[in-house]
């Protein structure tokens, strides 16, 4: 395949997730909240990364980007379904490898829901997300876990010369506008407990419950006094209601891959329309 396999998760995604605390610190990695709509070489509104959706520059003949990951140039019209066709091409002419890839559960304090925004890399709808009021005050600690398999990436190369100069961008300021220059492909899913228990008893009690490894009657305790929350990044329907939060993520998490997990663009990363420089939370 001309497409780059990760067996390990990449550093550059661990990079925003080795602090014990998601503090408020601008990101360079931004978890995708339009799963249906990113694709790659997308120009996009830079301060809609803090929106619910994002606002992209949708015009005919937007100047072709150059997919990195074969041997010679290739350059494509940005769309989604371009980037869809090139990864379907691969899998005409290749057989789906067999990855066998599981994440270790990460988990963050959080101050609030309404600074998820940290865990994230971009402020996200809570209320929409979770079903929870972000402004509503909680005397117990938040905690926030993700789980990612990421399958594979594809990066490119974009002409900013050519995009500033597209008539769509005719009265935009570029420096207001992004290239989503990269993105990673695979599944991911997220926990959020509400503890009076403290971060390593939380961590360690996660670690025991995804990997099915025995509680301890005080490890019951805790779950019975916790409010647990969570989410699955997917287009297709996934039950969240009825199991165990812990079952219901591990089970979504380990299904053996499938074509559309090679469809499905969980984390991305952008550079600015004028300069070219990476792109951090706005």
């Amino acid at each position: 395949m001309k497409v780059k396999i990760l067996i390990l998760i990449l550093h550059l995604f661990c990079l925003n997730v080795l602090a014990q605390e998601a503090d408020d610190d601008k990101d360079r990695i931004f978890t995708n909240k339009n799963i249906e709509k990113l694709y790659l070489g997308a120009i996009m509104k830079i301060s809609s990364l803090n929106e619910d959706n994002y606002e992209f520059i949708e015009a005919p003949n937007l100047p072709p980007v150059d997919y990195l990951q074969t041997t010679d140039v290739t350059l494509i019209v940005p769309s989604k379904s371009a980037m869809i066709n090139f990864i379907m091409k691969d899998f005409d002419e290749d057989v789906l490898p067999v990855i066998v890839s599981e994440s270790s559960p990460n988990t963050q304090k959080v101050a609030s829901y309404d600074k998820l925004g940290a865990f994230f890399g971009q402020k996200i709808n809570a209320e929409i997300m979770l079903a929870v009021n972000p402004k509503a005050k909680n005397s117990k600690s938040l905690y926030a876990t993700r789980f990612t398999n990421l399958i594979y990436s594809l990066d490119c190369m974009p002409d900013h010369a050519k995009a500033k100069a597209h008539a769509a961008m005719k009265g935009l300021d570029p420096k207001d506008y992004m290239y989503v220059d990269g993105i990673s492909f695979g599944r991911a899913a997220s926990i959020f407990m509400e503890s009076d228990a403290d971060y390593e008893t939380i961590k360690a009690l996660i670690e025991k419950k995804y990997y099915k490894r025995e509680l301890t009657e005080q490890d019951e305790a805790i779950l019975a006094n916790s409010t647990i929350h969570f989410q699955i990044s997917d287009t297709k329907q996934v039950d969240l209601q009825d199991g165990d939060p812990f079952e219901i993520i591990r089970h979504y998490m380990t299904t053996p891959i499938t074509k559309e997990d090679f469809l499905r663009p969980i984390w991305f990363t952008g550079v600015d329309l004028k300069d070219g420089y990476m792109v951090y939370t706005p």
